[in-house]
């Protein structure tokens, strides 16, 4: 084994026991399938927004000034390409689904975030948030720098650690990951070679508790900016994980189950 392979594993493995350890903390300290109908939820939020177009949802034959400065590479499902600073979650994109239809329409920071929150994904649930910290994925300013040096490959290499941390634990059966911001970034690099705030179309990743695996659920147009197939609202997300996590759905919240997700 090299050194960096002998490194990766520690690193991972330090990783997993903070987020397990989250887990049981978040969790009372009972194990963590002992949510309501057995399962619990971990939410890997992407604070500020993570541009769709430069990770899961690639513009390849776009102008320049909309499709980037990455190239795509392909994934562990036939067909499906995502940014090549995400090569541990293109390996794992077989145990995941990937929504590329995410819509809202709203595009302030905390308005957004209080559609996500109007359930806060812990009503009546085990739930443990990992925060990447405040606004990091708002980057309206050399985006491509950061993504490239630091957010993506944090997050690829803390993201995959959890997924398979859970998978060999056994825990990944009863716990559902989503990863997702409260918004994308704009199809149109600015001035300052980032993406602004974008909110009629982005991505989102779940993973676990009996969700579809190597599942890619809707489309947008050839820009990224407008859904055009199967949209998801912040309330249609909500609902659909209200149902994988064996709860009732919330009347005063709305939305509707998106059965592709639910019903695997």
């Amino acid at each position: 084994m090299s050194s960096d392979e002998y490194s990766g594993r520690l690193d991972r493995r330090r990783f997993l026991k903070g987020a397990l350890g989250a887990m049981a903390l978040g969790l009372g300290g009972t194990p963590a399938g002992a949510a309501a109908g057995g399962r619990s939820l971990v939410l890997v939020w992407l604070s500020g927004g993570l541009s769709h177009i430069d990770t899961f949802d690639m513009k390849p034959d776009a102008p320049r000034e909309i499709r980037g400065e990455f190239r795509s590479i392909p994934t562990s499902v036939p067909g499906v390409r995502i940014s090549e600073h995400l090569p541990r979650t293109a390996r794992l994109m077989d145990r995941l689904t990937l929504v590329r239809s995410m819509t809202s329409g709203e595009s302030h920071h905390q308005r957004a975030m209080a559609r996500l929150e109007a359930g806060a994904l812990e009503r009546g649930a085990a739930c443990v948030t990992l925060d990447s910290g405040w606004l990091r994925y708002d980057t309206h300013a050399g985006s491509f720098a950061a993504l490239k040096d630091d957010l993506l490959p944090r997050f690829d290499r803390e993201f995959s650690t959890l997924i398979l941390g859970l998978e060999e634990t056994g825990l990944l059966a009863s716990t559902l990951v989503v990863a997702m911001g409260e918004f994308g970034r704009s199809p149109r690099i600015n001035k300052q070679g980032g993406r602004d705030h974008h909110s009629r179309a982005w991505s989102a990743l779940l993973a676990g508790a009996g969700v579809p695996r190597g599942l890619v659920l809707g489309a947008t147009d050839r820009h990224g900016a407008e859904v055009t197939e199967d949209p998801v609202t912040p309330e249609d997300l909500l609902a659909s994980v209200d149902a994988v996590l064996g709860r009732p759905p919330d009347p005063a919240r709305g939305g509707r189950v998106i059965r592709q997700i639910v019903e695997a």
